[in-house]
């Protein structure tokens, strides 16, 4: 099975130059804590998350009017080709200890994610999935 077969296709993304207060109303809205950050090329240049928000933006005294979502992006972010292998992107999560995957297309573009839930609710391998939950669960506390 591949990536593309499982992976969630909606995927909210911003810009790199975004405000922290657009990129909070963004997560709020969208009810998530997560978003991939893109160049005005749209490609991808790192992700934000609402911790990001608060740890190096708020907690810092920045302005959350001002500062920009590249000030306080991680700028790795860790994806697959949406032609990979399910069990290879499986594997990559629990390598790098992550519960999303970014996923991008032969052109390096953006097309889905990869949740713990998504290979949760498709994959056919509860033994792989379990190893990988419990591996992701372990590296947290």
């Amino acid at each position: 099975m591949k990536v593309r077969d499982v992976m969630t296709c909606d995927v909210e993304a911003i810009r790199m130059d975004a405000s922290l207060v657009g990129a909070a109303k963004l997560m709020r809205r969208e009810n998530i804590g997560f978003l991939p950050v893109l160049d005005e090329y749209d490609s991808l240049v790192g992700v934000v998350t609402d911790r990001d928000l608060v740890v190096r933006g708020i907690s810092e005294g920045r302005n959350v009017y001002m500062t920009r979502v590249s000030e306080v992006m991680t700028p790795t972010a860790v994806w697959c080709y949406a032609d990979d292998v399910l069990t290879a992107a499986a594997e990559m999560m629990e390598v790098n200890h992550i519960r999303r995957l970014l996923v991008l297309d032969g052109r390096k573009r953006l097309v889905g994610l990869l949740s713990l839930d998504d290979l949760a609710a498709k994959m056919s391998s509860d033994r792989l999935l379990g190893t990988v939950v419990r591996n992701l669960s372990v590296a947290a506390c």
